[in-house]
């Protein structure tokens, strides 16, 4: 029985079609994959879907009707109403009110106009289960770590016990238990004849619950597979429609390091939940404007998320942090950049300095590339001209007074960073938030290429990008390293953090346990370290306890 049947769709924005006669289906009790590039209309379809958008032709039935016809005018909220949810990478969830607050928007219990909000508890926690996450309900969503508020949006989804529930790219920021967690849920809908539509471009996890693969390429359907008919590079061909065999760039050659661009020593960083440890890579610090002031050392009642760091990192040279999930490695590229409370010595080019603020930071010659690249690292709203030339207002304006910016420059420099980073835009005013996610993430590190930071920070620098794009990253990354730039990178990818990097520093608990290089910088000793690391500390606590 088929559930959800789109046949012959097309749509296009401003003139330039993004979709032609696409045609799939899903049936019922089937997890189905959609697989493409970044701008290839796998969420513009998944929109048509859920009613954010309507179609310019073609047509789509669910249940065996059309959504235009028997169901009227299709919107979220007859979608939802149909049985359609939805969870995307994009958070849409109300930091300042309640985890159950969330699962239930819309649908809180309450008594003559009072919400129950013990009831609301109760009734969130068995969901909360469900998806593997341990938190208590009444905590405000916005204080949850971003995997953690992922699987509240996950939650709130199944709330309403979906028929057809879409998982857009909301794996990008989980961990492999939360990975895990997520798989369980849709082997429990698949048990009972639900059905799921999957995007991601983590190629393992389509294998892993895909029953079959849609590929998109260019706004159209090229090809769908059994899972069974086809493997990882046959889908990296129907994708891109060539051969990727370079993925990842040649290493740095092993000759006598260059003295550090930037040294740590024993560096400790307070946790999360301090003042300021928070607070995102606004466009004012990029920019260079007045940060607010923090202090550096945490006092003795500050919990410390990192323990005695130390780091060395050479001018071309790409450091990876590895380890678990929410082992520290996030903590230690805020405090690098001044955006988390630390103690330590911190060198760079051999002097001493202390990193308060993001301002400090850039002028040191620090840049960062956060996780969250549309709340921290951009202003998406803006165009790509105003994002791109963000970092570099003072140089553009005259006499370097920030009162008028020469256009000239700006035009100039705008169209120099998106040929070398090969941004797709329609043209430089088009809006941030109408990129694809790879184009996006293009922006959010090509903002830095003019001040040629001799640090760059990047945290995920992939996360929810197509394979083609990786590739274009990583080999930015190497090229930035071999004209002299020090790269520091956290990656949840294993593989990614081995083909890449020269060296990796694994974590645990905040502090390192491990470095691997050179022959030793393998994905099995790389995983083997992060779990070794885990194992020592159970039979440390072990041992004190007897």
């Amino acid at each position: 029985m088929t559930l959800l049947s789109v046949e012959r769709v097309s749509k296009s924005f401003a003139g330039v079609r993004v979709l032609h006669e696409v045609s799939f289906d899903v049936r019922a009790g089937e997890v189905l994959a959609l697989v493409g590039e970044n701008g290839a209309g796998k969420s513009t379809v998944l929109s048509l879907v859920t009613g954010l958008l309507t179609a310019d032709s073609g047509t789509i039935r669910y249940d065996g009707q059309p959504v235009r016809g028997g169901f009227r005018a299709w919107s979220p909220h007859r979608a939802r109403a149909a049985g359609i949810a939805s969870v995307h990478q994009e958070l849409s969830l109300n930091p300042h009110q309640s985890v159950a607050e969330n699962v239930f928007l819309g649908s809180w219990p309450s008594r003559r106009g009072l919400v129950r909000h013990r009831d609301l508890a109760a009734r969130a926690r068995p969901l909360l289960e469900r998806v593997g996450l341990d938190v208590d309900p009444r905590t405000p969503a916005g204080r949850l770590p971003l995997g953690a508020q992922q699987l509240v949006e996950l939650a709130k989804a199944l709330s309403g016990d979906p028929r057809l529930l879409i998982l857009d790219e909301a794996t990008s920021a989980l961990d492999e238990d939360q990975v895990r967690a997520v798989f369980q849920v849709v082997g429990e809908l698949r048990g009972r004849g639900r059905s799921v539509i999957i995007v991601s471009h983590r190629m393992a996890e389509l294998f892993a619950v895909g029953d079959r693969l849609t590929v998109l390429k260019d706004g159209a359907v090229v090809a769908t597979r059994e899972r069974a008919e086809t493997d990882h590079d046959d889908l990296v061909r129907l994708m891109v429609g060539r051969e990727l065999t370079d993925m990842f760039p040649a290493k740095a050659s092993a000759a006598a390091l260059a003295a550090p661009a930037l040294a740590v020593r024993g560096l400790l960083v307070s946790g999360p939940d301090q003042s300021g440890a928070g607070r995102g890579a606004t466009s004012s610090d990029c920019a260079g404007s007045r940060g607010r002031s923090e202090r550096s050392e945490p006092t003795g009642t500050v919990p410390r998320a990192c323990a005695g760091v130390d780091l060395e990192l050479a001018p071309g040279r790409i450091v990876g942090l590895g380890g678990l999930q929410g082992q520290g490695q996030r903590e230690v590229l805020r405090a690098l950049f001044g955006l988390a409370r630390h103690s330590g010595q911190i060198e760079v080019d051999g002097r001493p300095c202390r990193l308060a603020t993001p301002r400090e930071a850039i002028r040191r010659g620090i840049g960062y590339v956060p996780e969250d690249r549309k709340t921290e690292g951009l202003h998406v709203a803006q165009s790509v001209r105003a994002n791109l030339a963000l970092t570099s207002l003072r140089a553009l304006a005259p006499a370097r007074a920030l009162t008028t910016v020469s256009r000239r420059r700006e035009a100039a420099l705008v169209e120099e960073l998106m040929r070398r980073m090969r941004v797709k835009a329609a043209s430089p005013a088009q809006e941030v938030r109408r990129l694809s996610g790879g184009n996006q993430q293009k922006v959010a590190l090509a903002k830095w290429l003019p001040l040629r930071p001799r640090v760059l920070l990047l945290a995920e620098p992939t996360r929810g990008i197509d394979v083609g794009t990786k590739r274009e990253i990583y080999h930015l990354l190497r090229e930035l390293a071999g004209e002299g730039m020090a790269v520091l990178v956290t990656s949840g990818d294993t593989m990614e953090l081995v083909g890449l990097c020269d060296e990796v520093v694994v974590l645990y608990e905040g502090a390192v346990v491990d470095r691997l290089a050179g022959a030793d910088l393998t994905e099995e000793r790389l995983v083997h370290a992060s779990v070794v690391g885990h194992t020592v500390v159970e039979h440390t606590e072990e041992v004190t306890h007897a």
